[in-house]
């Protein structure tokens, strides 16, 4: 067997994670695929899929001294009991689906506050309080993923268009409760009523950019990359994209005469501190931000599980091998940590 440094990767399914072979040859780790019947609890060993630098090999192997959760949820139970074994805090991502509501909160209380869409817990009065105040409301699930139930509302005189991910209306409403009504089989407690951000364009496309967030050596966030969805032409939402920039030169071509990537990069720092000090552990995140019309920055969510293809799609070979490296970097830093 190898003497290697070894670093876990804590995972649901037993088979290799390929993205990850090449920075563990760099850094001169191996990577052990960890999960959790396969553990003995007796003498701390796992029978693991082991990535040496050439093949994948089942073998039993100590419990590595720290682990990158790759489940995808809220904190897997194994976590705690694996701690204790190999001590806190030694396994990163304790979370990676994160709460759209509990997020808002954590985030309404601190100066990031100005940077937040008003946003509250759906109920139908609720809903039309916002349609009142703000003409332009978003609906969304609290647990929604790739845009999917993000709806937009529109008062236009006393009609209220609803639309679902298109510019064009699917439906028409004279009244209230016309409106409720049809809303109630498909929006639950578990939805957001958001006031709704206008986004600033490029050549007739909206945007937005996602910052992707992970540790460094020396436990600290830093900013591994920056990119930009430009949306469909009939879309207000970027999520099934037309395009995908950099994000700084997205924000140099919407606002030439402002450095606005060094302010995102400062809000998105301290937002992935706020969370990581309310939820536990965490290694990466990526936080998505709208600008509006006047550069205003909004912060729209923040990601649990960023989708790292995404930055590899900007075909830079130096960003791609820097956001598959920094979480075994992180890993490695932990588990030659106290």
């Amino acid at each position: 067997m190898s003497s290697k440094e070894q670093i876990g990767l804590l995972s649901p399914f037993f088979q290799p994670i390929p993205a990850y072979e090449e920075p563990a040859q760099e850094l001169n780790l191996d990577l052990v695929i960890v999960t959790p019947k396969r553990i003995d609890w007796k003498t701390y060993q796992v029978r693991g899929l082991v990535y040496t630098g050439e093949t994948w090999d089942v073998c039993d192997v100590p419990l590595p001294l720290s682990l990158y959760n790759r489940y995808y949820g809220p904190k897997p139970r194994i976590v705690n009991r694996i701690e204790t074994i190999i001590g806190k805090n030694k396994i990163f991502n304790h979370v990676t689906r994160f709460d759209k509501w509990m997020i808002h909160q954590l985030l309404e209380r601190t100066a990031l506050k100005s940077h937040l869409p008003k946003t509250s817990l759906y109920t139908p009065q609720r809903l039309l309080d916002y349609l009142q105040r703000f003409k332009r409301v978003i609906l969304k699930s609290t647990h929604g993923q790739l845009g999917a139930r993000i709806f937009l509302l529109v008062v236009d005189a006393k009609t209220v268009h609803l639309h679902q991910g298109t510019l064009s209306p699917v439906a028409s409403f004279e009244s209230e409760q016309e409106l409720l009504d049809h809303l109630e089989p498909r929006i639950g407690p578990d939805f957001l009523v958001q006031q709704f951000i206008p986004l600033a364009s490029i050549e007739g496309r909206i945007f937005d950019v996602r910052l992707l967030l992970q540790k460094n050596h020396q436990s600290e966030w830093e900013v591994s990359g920056a990119l930009s969805r430009l949306a469909l032409r009939h879309s207000y939402v970027t999520n099934a994209c037309h395009s995908i920039l950099f994000g700084e030169e997205a924000l140099r071509m919407a606002f030439p005469q402002r450095d606005l990537i060094h302010e995102l990069r400062k809000i998105s720092i301290k937002a992935a501190s706020i969370v990581e000090g309310a939820l536990g552990s965490l290694g990466e995140l990526s936080v998505d931000f709208g600008l509006d019309p006047a550069g205003n920055v909004w912060i729209i969510e923040l990601n649990a599980k960023p989708m790292k293809h995404m930055f590899a799609d900007l075909g830079d070979p130096d960003l791609t091998a820097k956001i598959y490296r920094q979480p075994l970097v992180y890993a490695r830093h932990l588990a030659r940590s106290k």
